[in-house]
């Protein structure tokens, strides 16, 4: 079996400082982001070139059927890339849940059932020939975005995902903020909304992804069966109550914003997902953010939108694997 690169063992190459040691050649790493509705992954390079992408739909089940899925993703990947999978010199894996950085366990994933009791990476390793380590899916994106994407050149950011869940990532002075137990970012608790003590304990995903996520979203609107980007297309057709379901997620979207500025001060919030990458969801965000605080907060659109999580696990990888001066082309 591959040696296991846990979260812990990593901890230092989390860093965004520059590494200066040359890319060593045909050196190839997988960044996979793993999401409850779809699997993006990429393989890329040792000088930062992408050479191929997959997107599928995730598999769920009894088992974590997952695991295979993302094993033989790897396998197909480097199928396309030209090499054998033995030959990729780090996987890494984005999830939608808090890891932890002293014993790689999962937890804290209401939209995609993991297990539990096993790190993942060990897990994974088990089922492919080269080293995995397994990471929060927005601590990448915020990754991706603070090394080459909208903060880039920046000291801090928080990087916000809208979208099925709601997650943050924190870069603060260079580094990724993970937290004690791998729980910092976890927004989508943020106990918003009248009454909290009564509607907490009967919240699965947290009170604040309760508002603003899909399941917000859909709730709002009347006719069931729409997607959310039905609903979008819905409000830019001029569809009066798609347009105030937007508007209220926004309107209750700025609060988390400002708790985030209000309480850590990044220089600014990159906001993505598939609910904030929509411009009429970010352009009302800002317009209800501006009176909240006695400051100006600077927010700013996603660079690399719905890559940015597998973007990030690249970068990782090629960290890793000492090409950190290199960047996804």
């Amino acid at each position: 079996m591959s040696a296991i690169s846990t979260p812990a063992a990593s901890e230092n190459a989390l860093s965004l400082a520059a590494n200066a040691r040359r890319p060593a050649d045909g050196s190839h790493v997988v960044g996979i982001d793993l999401g409850g509705t779809k699997i993006l992954g990429g393989i890329a390079d040792g000088s930062g070139e992408v050479l191929a992408t997959l997107n599928e739909p995730t598999a769920h089940g009894q088992g974590a059927p997952v695991l295979a899925q993302m094993a033989r993703l790897v396998q197909d990947l480097a199928a396309r890339a030209g090499i054998a999978v033995s030959d990729v010199r780090q996987v890494v894996i984005g999830v939608p849940g808090a890891v932890s950085p002293s014993t790689g366990l999962a937890s804290l994933s209401p939209n995609l059932e993991l297990p539990e009791g096993r790190p993942l990476a060990a897990l994974m390793a088990e089922r492919l020939p080269c080293p995995v380590i397994v990471e929060n899916d927005v601590n990448l994106a915020a990754y991706a975005e603070a090394s080459a994407g909208a903060g880039r050149g920046e000291r801090s950011l928080a990087f916000v995902s809208f979208g099925t869940g709601v997650g943050m990532g924190l870069v603060l002075s260079g580094e990724l903020i993970r937290g004690e137990f791998g729980r910092a970012g976890e927004i989508g608790y943020l106990p918003v909304g009248a009454e909290p003590h009564a509607r907490a304990p009967k919240s699965v995903n947290g009170l604040f992804e309760d508002e603003v996520g899909t399941l917000g979203i859909r709730r709002r609107y009347s006719e069931n069966g729409e997607t959310v980007a039905d609903i979008f297309e819905k409000a830019a057709q001029g569809d009066r109550e798609a347009e105030g379901v937007i508007d209220d997620i926004a309107r209750t979207a700025s609060v988390g914003i400002a708790a985030i500025h209000s309480l850590i001060d990044p220089t600014l919030t990159v906001i993505g997902g598939g609910i904030g990458s929509q411009a009429r969801f970010f352009d009302l965000l800002k317009t209800y953010l501006r009176p909240l605080l006695p400051f100006d907060c600077r927010i700013e659109p996603s660079r690399f939108g719905s890559q940015a999580g597998m973007i990030g696990a690249v970068m990782l990888g090629l960290h890793l694997t000492g090409d950190a001066h290199r960047r996804p082309a």
